[in-house]
């Protein structure tokens, strides 16, 4: 028996929100919705099937893992581009890559580890790109995060991100291993966390308890991601604000507070672009972007803002760590 359109629509709500970590985490689902573990397990299989689930993973918080991680923007010529998109892409932590409508037009985001410093590694791409170099917009303030759409109105649901007072943890090789298996995809079977656990020698058990133990400090979700567009939410639009510092923090609350924005962070400025507070929007298409940032300016008070939105994705995939890929890319540059 399917869900119904109402029931299916109830589970895209909660996997977004949080994936139980239990070992049939499917029949958690299924007892919160009245329904089967069966009958989730197929419901989700058909939304993987139509490339509206992405996968169910853990969302890891880098900061907190010792990594420095950063959105990089860089001013690439049109001829060069799609090759430049394809060096920046083979990096293993490039999690997303967007060709933007800017002066500053290949956008990327990026994670390394203490021992291959972020600039550095910026310098090592630029090189292998043939271009003048690439900017490091690092996060300074985080204000909201992550993406949570209800699929009947299509709006954002996601929550104002609360001030975390998790510290660094020291990840050994054995942790690295667990943290590995739970940023690996989730298996739409009966007993997933087994699966993940027996690649590292493990017990299901064990690799449940770990996360539960980092959950909300180094593994910030464990959730389930969309395809959007595949939703119906065709356009979205990086809304960037030129904001004083002492006004920040003021300002970057406001924002989180609107529903429309799905995350909200501030960041350094590089140079000709003065802008320090970064939201994103979501529409059905870019004429309603522009409506929702023309009203969170009213709303604010913030009038000095531009709307970039992606002109093409070259990469979009959650960010992975502690891959042994990365070494070996350092290695053969560094």
């Amino acid at each position: 028996m399917a869900l119904s359109t109402e029931a299916r629509n109830a589970l895209i709500r909660v996997i977004q929100s949080a994936v139980p970590l239990e070992a049939r985490p499917f029949q958690a689902i299924a007892r919160e919705l009245g329904s089967t573990e069966a009958v989730v397990l197929e419901a989700l299989r058909e939304l993987q099937h139509e490339k509206i689930l992405r996968e169910i993973s853990a969302v890891l918080e880098g900061n907190l893992l010792g990594h420095q991680s950063a959105l990089a923007a860089g001013s690439i010529p049109e001829k060069q581009i799609e090759a430049v998109a394809e060096i920046v892409n083979a990096h293993p932590t490039v999690s997303h890559n967007y060709l933007r409508n800017h002066f500053y037009n290949l956008w990327f985001t990026i994670a390394v580890p203490p021992e291959m410093p972020l600039e550095r590694t910026l310098e090592l791409l630029a090189k292998e790109s043939g271009v003048d170099g690439f900017h490091a917009l690092c996060r300074t303030h985080v204000f909201k995060i992550g993406v949570n759409f209800d699929p009947d109105s299509l709006k954002n649901r996601t929550e104002v991100t609360q001030t975390s007072s998790a510290r660094e943890c020291e990840v050994g090789p054995r942790d690295a291993q667990f943290f590995r298996a739970l940023q690996t995809p989730l298996s739409l079977i009966e007993r997933p966390f087994d699966e993940l656990a027996r690649e590292i020698d493990a017990s299901g058990d064990e690799l449940i308890a770990f996360a539960k133990r980092h959950l909300g400090g180094a593994l910030r979700r464990y959730v389930g991601t969309l395809r959007h567009r595949k939703l119906g939410v065709k356009e979205n639009g990086m809304v960037v604000w030129r904001v004083s510092e002492d006004e920040v923090q003021a300002a970057g609350e406001r924002l989180a507070q609107a529903p429309e924005v799905s995350h909200c962070y501030a960041r350094n400025p590089i140079p000709n672009f003065p802008y320090t507070l970064y939201s994103m929007v979501h529409g059905p298409s870019r004429e309603s972007c522009h409506e929702i940032a023309s009203a969170l300016s009213r709303q604010t008070g913030l009038e000095d803002y531009a709307v970039l939105f992606s002109e093409r994705e070259f990469k979009k995939q959650r960010l992975r760590y502690f891959l042994p890929e990365l070494d070996r890319w350092w290695r053969e540059r560094a």
